[in-house]
């Protein structure tokens, strides 16, 4: 999938760059390499030779607008008023600019962006489970309207010094937490999934990027950050401070619970998840396991691969999900050959916090009926993103096509409704999993001995 994509990132980088350089500059980020400035400069090199001696590869491709980028950038470094100290912060800040096109109608994509070298090796440690901060998933979404009056009441002075154009009326957007870590400093500082911030600091989080939101957020553990955050149902803001740490990821929690009902509690999905889901499952067998309940509340997601490799663990060698990229036939994604379905009662937590991969695995189990779904409607993100490691050590984390559970559902900004529905008590104290006021985990335990006492009584 990744290399068919590789030969027209560069051209995807630099399409409308021009028409969203200053666009971008509201988008600057801190500078990196001269790596990075001397590879443009020969990408653009090549590909305009290219272009010149009509070359092969290059096909209907319209590269002019990596004509006009070298323009601008030719006319720059020779015409400016003052000589370019850094010329890899106008570039990121051109690419980022570029990028936030892509939030707004018709695309709508919350998830392509642009890795500068100390956001991808940020994003390689979580991946391996480790890495410094608060401990909890962001995303960026458009603003609709004003979130309180204070903004309402500065409208009439938001207009623009040289048009007079209202900029009230222009897209804002937000950062909005996904779902705080299981047991991390966001989740005991009582963050909720779905939580708007709007000021990390001193510092507005409208229209900043996902990049510039998460260096804010992130920082020396021991040191604390100021967020300000809005909430479904708070009539105000409220400030809410946060120790960061060294955050080490969990994956796999389990033990069992009395009437053998076996508990396995899945916090992320990264490179060690499967091993650890297949030991679980072995050693709650081991123990007498009758039944079993999954967790995937909070949990952001991870690789796909990693989420077929577990989901195979209880759907079998059937389809767990489809894969449709631009212009190419869907693809599916089965379990593992010879593999069988989960033989034992099995009920699966999910909230508004539960996304991407977790989806992926719930929807797989509801769809092939191996598991019932209880607790809050998903976060609902369907789209499926690659990473593209660039020359300079950034990074671009492109969209590339989007999934669809085994029975063809697109659950994109929809999310996946469970079998039953329960919400947790309205209360800014942490829930803790299967404490007595987790609501979902005593449905769910409900349902699981109910199960449990209808095979009995089978077996009689």
């Amino acid at each position: 999938m990744k290399h068919r994509y590789q030969s027209v990132i560069a051209i995807l980088i630099l399409t409308l760059v021009v028409g969203s350089f200053f666009a971008g500059r509201q988008f600057e980020s801190l500078a990196a390499t001269s790596s990075h400035r001397e590879g443009l400069t020969r990408l653009v090199s090549t590909m305009l030779t290219a272009h010149q001696a009509g070359a092969a590869g290059i096909g209907d491709v319209d590269i002019s607008p990596v004509e006009r980028f070298q323009d601008v950038l030719t006319r720059l470094r020779r015409d400016y008023v003052t000589t370019l100290k850094d010329e890899n912060k106008l570039t990121y800040a051109a690419i980022n600019g570029m990028l936030a096109v892509l939030r707004e109608a018709p695309y709508e994509d919350r998830y392509t962006r642009f890795l500068e070298p100390s956001d991808y090796r940020s994003f390689m440690d979580e991946n391996e489970g480790h890495f410094g901060g608060i401990g909890a998933e962001i995303t960026i979404r458009e603003v609709k309207k004003p979130e309180d009056s204070a903004l309402e009441a500065t409208s009439a002075l938001a207009r623009c010094p040289e048009c007079g154009a209202d900029l009230t009326k222009a897209k804002q957007y937000q950062i909005v937490i996904v779902s705080p870590l299981p047991d991390s400093p966001a989740e005991k500082a009582g963050l909720h999934a779905g939580d708007r911030i709007l000021k990390i600091g001193d510092r507005p989080a409208t229209n900043l990027t996902l990049g510039e939101a998460v260096r804010e957020i992130k920082g020396r553990p021991g040191t604390m950050v100021d967020l300000e955050i809005m909430r479904d149902g708070l009539s105000e803001p409220r400030q809410v401070k946060v120790t960061r740490s060294i955050i080490r990821v969990q994956s796999v929690e389990y033990k069992l619970l009395p009437d053998k009902i076996g508990y396995l509690r899945l916090g992320a999905f990264n490179d060690a998840t499967p091993r650890l889901v297949k030991e679980a499952l072995v050693k709650l067998r081991a123990d007498g396991m009758r039944g079993l309940l999954l967790d995937l509340r909070n949990n952001p997601g991870g690789g796909l691969e990693v989420c077929v490799a577990v989901a195979s663990q209880f759907t079998g060698d059937g389809p767990i999900v489809y894969i449709q990229e631009r212009g190419q036939p869907r693809e599916v994604r089965n379990g593992a050959k010879g593999g069988k379905k989960f033989d034992l009662p099995l009920v699966v937590l999910i909230n508004k916090g539960s996304a991407s991969a977790s989806e992926i695995l719930s929807a797989a189990i509801q769809d092939c009926k191996v598991g019932k779904l209880v607790g809050e409607t998903t976060f609902g993100k369907g789209m499926v993103q690659t990473v593209f490691p660039l020359r300079d050590g950034s990074a671009l984390t492109l969209t590339t096509a989007k999934y669809l559970t085994a029975k063809l559902r697109d659950i994109d900004k929809k999310g996946i409704t469970p079998d039953v529905a329960v919400e947790q008590p309205k209360t800014d104290e942490l829930i803790l999993p299967l404490t007595e006021k987790d609501a979902q985990a005593e449905a769910a335990l409900k349902l699981l001995r109910g199960q449990l006492g209808a095979v009995a009584a089978k077996a009689a």
